[in-house]
């Protein structure tokens, strides 16, 4: 969901009149942390019994990278975004999935290690993928929905700066 806050907020943000050459002056601490926190995110499905402690991994780093840099515009919501995605799932062992919303969804349940069906013994569940977004038919947690608001905000300002 960054990357997608993100985008939105670039292109929004350069349709609002905004300048591309503003980002010249974006001086991202740690940013070699952060491609690390990305990728960790992106194979952990592939990466079996590991996938679990790859995807944590990678929220710690988005969020640790999002501190370093709180100066920025929603600095703070990545890093509190990465942060409730990374409670959830630790409490949890795996991000739970609502599912009514699944079912809504028409979608199968994911058959990864990185999710769970949320059922009674689910601890924070209005945490975990709760949040159906019919126009692109995905389910989001609370933390995602930060994450990207965090990014968007980010871009959007960064490119609408004088």
């Amino acid at each position: 969901m960054l990357v997608s806050g993100l985008l939105a907020g670039f292109v929004i943000g350069f349709v609002a009149g905004g300048d591309w050459r503003n980002l010249q002056r974006l001086d991202l601490k740690l940013w070699p942390a952060l491609f690390a926190g990305a990728v960790a995110r992106v194979v952990a499905p592939f990466l079996g019994g590991l996938a679990l402690a790859s995807s944590i991994a990678g929220l710690l780093l988005v969020s640790f990278v999002a501190l370093a840099n709180r100066a920025l515009p929603g600095a703070w919501l990545i890093a509190v975004g990465s942060l409730l995605n990374v409670a959830v799932i630790s409490i949890n062992g795996g991000m739970p999935i609502d599912s009514g919303a699944l079912a809504a969804s028409g979608k199968p349940a994911p058959a990864d290690a990185l999710h769970l069906i949320s059922g009674p013994e689910t601890r924070l569940a209005f945490m975990g993928d709760v949040l159906l977004v019919p126009l692109i038919n995905n389910i989001y947690s609370v933390g995602d929905v930060v994450l990207a608001i965090g990014g968007f905000w980010m871009a959007f300002r960064l490119l609408k700066q004088r």
